[in-house]
C-alpha cells in the first residue's frame, strides 16, 4: 500500500490502520478510506451523499472515521447459509 499525501502540501500523511486504537476515531479522505474498502473513492462519496453508508459530513467535505470503515465492511458483509439438516 503507498502512503497517500496531501493534496495541498505534497506531504505524506501518516495513516494508521482503522481496526488499530489510533485509527478508530481517525478522519480519512475518500481515497484513503477506499483503500481499506471494495469501494472507490468516487462511489464512496456517492454512496455519503445519498447516506447509503456511515460517514462524517464536515461542512462541504465528506470524511470516514475507522469505525464508519469497519461499519461499511460490516453493512456488506454477507453471512454463509446455515447448512441443510439431514433427513
Amino acid at each position: 500500500m503507498t502512503t497517500p499525501t496531501d493534496l495541498k502540501t505534497k506531504t505524506p500523511r501518516n495513516v494508521p490502520a482503522p481496526a488499530t486504537p489510533e485509527g478508530e476515531l481517525f478522519h480519512y479522505k475518500p481515497v484513503e478510506a477506499a483503500e481499506w474498502l471494495p469501494f472507490s473513492a468516487r462511489k464512496l462519496r456517492e454512496m455519503a451523499y445519498l447516506r447509503q453508508v456511515p460517514h462524517v459530513n464536515n461542512g462541504n467535505s465528506v470524511w470516514f472515521s475507522g469505525l464508519n470503515i469497519r461499519a461499511i465492511s460490516e453493512q456488506f458483509t454477507i453471512a454463509p447459509l446455515k447448512p441443510a439438516r439431514a433427513a
